[in-house]
């Protein structure tokens, strides 16, 4: 199985594709830039590689928070890819990759810088926790975490292959807080965290 990964939520824009057979990361590139760079990068690199659209098995993107056009970018892409090649698509957000990254429990409370001097805030991995204290003010002394990792994507794999065990056996999972995990859904549902729903358009 190959599981391609994409995210654009922060300032580097990443994706990666993963082996289950092999085990092991088989092309991967972080890069400066837009997001919109992606798919032209991502078609070389599987040029390069020898590597089919229709070689891939598994999707994964990262839902935010983060920078609004580049979750939007990212989520754009992964719909497409599902739809057209009828891929299920794992996703998850900022803070459970942190928590991942940083080998912090559930409950951690995570602050990650947004923009003047606020910060998005998860007290836990409870969604209630995350949506209702979603945007705000909060002393960052214990709480602000910032990634380490430049390729993301990377990361969001690691996740996947943390929280499921042997990739080869993906059925049914338990929801997450809304986290979808199931892969039997329509990706036209799959909506990034947003501080708020984009007002273009709306009276």
């Amino acid at each position: 199985m190959k599981i391609l990964a994409l995210d654009s939520s922060q300032n580097l824009q990443s994706f990666a594709v993963y082996d289950t057979e092999l085990e092991k990361f088989i092309l991967g590139e972080a890069f400066p830039g837009k997001s919109s760079e992606i798919i032209e990068k991502l078609k070389n690199s599987f040029l390069d590689n020898k590597l089919k659209l229709k070689d891939i098995d598994l999707l994964a993107v990262n839902l935010g928070p983060g920078s609004f056009t580049g979750i939007r970018n990212a989520l754009c892409i992964i719909k497409t890819l599902a739809l057209e090649l009828r891929l299920k698509v794992f996703t998850t957000n900022s803070f459970e990759l942190l928590r991942l990254e940083k080998g912090l429990s559930d409950n951690t409370p995570i602050a990650i810088p947004a923009f003047k001097n606020n910060f998005f805030v998860s007290l836990d991995s409870n969604y209630d926790s995350l949506k209702t204290n979603f945007f705000s003010a909060v002393d960052t002394e214990t709480a602000l975490y910032k990634f380490s990792s430049e390729n993301l994507s990377e990361l969001i794999i690691k996740l996947l292959l943390h929280k499921n065990g042997h990739v080869a056996e993906i059925g049914v999972y338990e929801q997450h807080h809304e986290i979808r995990t199931d892969f039997g859904f329509d990706p036209n549902i799959l909506k990034p965290y947003y501080l708020r729903e984009p007002s273009v358009g709306k009276k």
